[in-house]
């Protein structure tokens, strides 16, 4: 499986520290065994974050450029000393990559990913879609549906596995009820080049923003075109978008400019990813209805757990008989632990980790141990399907950035800490998304940032996380600003707000509403009607104003 690319964060500051921290990278580079083509091809400065966010960016092209680039860090003996083992394990993922790649298998029938760890049950016709989409370059379009808990967001998982092998690069935008179209424009342009300048949301300045947002749709399609690399643009949880929000605009003109760019003779066009996108919702423009793909997602049953389960055993190198024996006797464990919730995840969720423990038993059983023995004793463990505990300073980092719209894991504070300690980065690597690169800029996923909220022990706890990392809000309107004011006994006068400052407020007291304790904020839905009211006058104040 693939790095995600926060992992890929963290690879880029061990360049930056402690492979590139040189005045001459190139010579540098010639010691560690690049070839001087390699290296010519490289935009290579007197900045070391600017070299190892280059370097990475080259060697991400090739699964064999990225396991070089991890054996070289390897030989750095400051750098191994304090991160052997978070090395080494990104370099066991990279090898297997490497050992799948290579082989004759079907990379469209995958169930096992990233080293076992992870399993990707059924899902027969998205397997097929997606081979269809990717082998037509007319198709510029893939839209995923079903009910809720059905996998729709589970087919990102083949998708970054898929992108690994067959050429593309998956770049993934999670939608929430408060996404407006510019925050949609400005997240994709950040995950498609982090290094660029953000697209121009109003360049002449135009009076209609919804020609402003089509200008810059335009711009992000030309680079993502222009780039070396495949990008497929993935919008996941379409179906939590607002659906009064400007945004669905945005994605209709975003699907509309890549079906008028159309394929590319290398095959580097962008293509775009809508996994939960409701028929109920805006539809997608009339005319690129024959580059759409469809899926539709369900909910596994078990005949897809025994059909797993068989393909993978008998797999094996075991006599028929005994493959089918120990593929029955998985499937029934598996079933029957996730029909046991033991917490709030779903049944999907719930059948993979199962499913996933299986996996990680059998792989690891030692020669003559009763494997359906000690899988019923690992699914029977009190929390055996529950995900680990993260560690009190990990939940004291996630506390931290759950207010914040965006930061910098190098310079992320605990309250009261005097100067950053930079563990902040290790701790939540798998708790983000990548906003930049250079410096890495992260954001919290959003079930992670859920659950912190809820971890914060009450507003005045929530006030000193905010205050101890005001350096990482960005000027103008900002959640964070908002939020520290309500939570700070000034709050804002929402009749008097803009739309920017409007939306930013509707979005500080979401977050504001799942602290334990927070009193004196105003319902999010009042908030929400004068949002929507300020965006049906806009265009008469626009006309006024000329």
């Amino acid at each position: 499986m693939p790095l995600t690319d926060t992992e890929w964060g963290v690879v880029t500051a061990w360049v930056r520290d402690y492979l590139l921290d040189t005045p001459d990278p190139h010579d540098r580079l010639r010691q560690a065994g690049y070839p001087p083509a390699f290296i010519g091809s490289l935009s290579l400065t007197a900045k070391a974050g600017d070299n190892a966010a280059a370097l990475v960016r080259a060697v991400r092209h090739s699964i064999t450029a990225q396991l070089f680039l991890l054996d070289v860090l390897l030989t750095l003996d400051e750098l191994t000393s304090q991160f052997q083992p978070q090395l080494l394990a990104l370099r066991l993922r990279l090898a297997d990559d490497e050992r799948v790649h290579v082989s004759d298998q079907d990379h469209f029938r995958a169930g096992v990913l990233r080293n076992g760890a992870e399993v990707f049950i059924d899902r027969e016709q998205l397997r097929e879609r997606l081979r269809e989409f990717l082998a037509d370059p007319e198709k510029t379009v893939l839209v995923v549906d079903g009910e809720p808990d059905s996998g729709r967001s589970y087919s990102y998982s083949l998708i970054r596995y898929l992108g690994q092998h067959c050429g593309f690069r998956p770049v993934r935008v999670t939608l929430t009820h408060t996404t407006t179209a510019a925050q949609l424009i400005r997240q994709i342009a950040a995950r498609l080049n982090p290094e660029a300048d953000p697209p121009q949301l109003n360049p002449t300045p135009l009076n209609d923003p919804l020609s402003a947002h089509e200008w810059a749709v335009q711009q992000i399609v030309t680079r993502a075109t222009a780039a070396p690399e495949a990008f497929w643009i993935i919008l996941d949880e379409c179906d939590r978008l607002a659906s009064t929000s400007d945004a669905w605009d945005a994605i209709g003109q975003l699907a509309r400019s890549l079906f008028e760019h159309g394929p590319e003779p290398e095959g580097t066009a962008p293509r775009l990813v809508l996994l939960g996108y409701p028929a109920t919702m805006p539809q997608l423009p009339y005319e690129i209805r024959k580059t759409v793909c469809r899926d539709t997602a369900r909910i596994l049953g078990r005949d897809d757990v025994d059909d797993f389960f068989r393909t993978y055993f008998t797999q094996a190198p075991l006599p028929p008989a005994e493959a089918l024996r120990l593929a029955a006797a998985s499937a029934a464990a598996v079933w029957e632990a996730a029909q046991a919730p033991a917490s709030g995840d779903s049944l999907m969720r719930r059948l993979c980790t199962a499913a996933e423990t299986a996996v990680g038993t059998w792989r690891s059983l030692a020669p003559g141990a009763d494997y359906a023995g000690l899988l019923h004793r690992e699914l029977g463990a009190p929390a055996a399907l529950e995900p680990a505990a993260p560690s009190e300073e990990r939940r004291a980092y996630r506390r931290a950035a759950c207010l914040l719209v965006r930061f910098e894991p190098d310079t992320l504070r605990l309250p009261g800490e005097r100067e950053p300690s930079g563990r902040a980065q290790q701790e939540l690597v798998d708790d983000c998304a990548t906003i930049a690169t250079n410096p890495p800029v992260w954001t919290l996923r959003d079930d992670i940032r859920e659950a912190a909220l809820a971890d914060l022990p009450g507003p005045a706890a929530a006030r000193r996380c905010l205050e101890a990392n005001l350096a990482q809000v960005q000027a103008g309107p900002a959640p964070e600003r908002i939020a520290l004011a309500y939570l700070s006994g000034r709050p804002p006068d929402a009749r008097r707000l803009d739309e920017d400052a409007l939306a930013a407020a509707h979005q500080a007291v979401l977050w504001l509403s799942r602290i334990p304790g927070t009193a004196g904020i105003p319902d999010p839905g009042q908030l929400q009607r004068l949002l929507e009211r300020v965006r049906l006058l806009q265009p008469l104040r626009r006309l006024l104003e000329e």
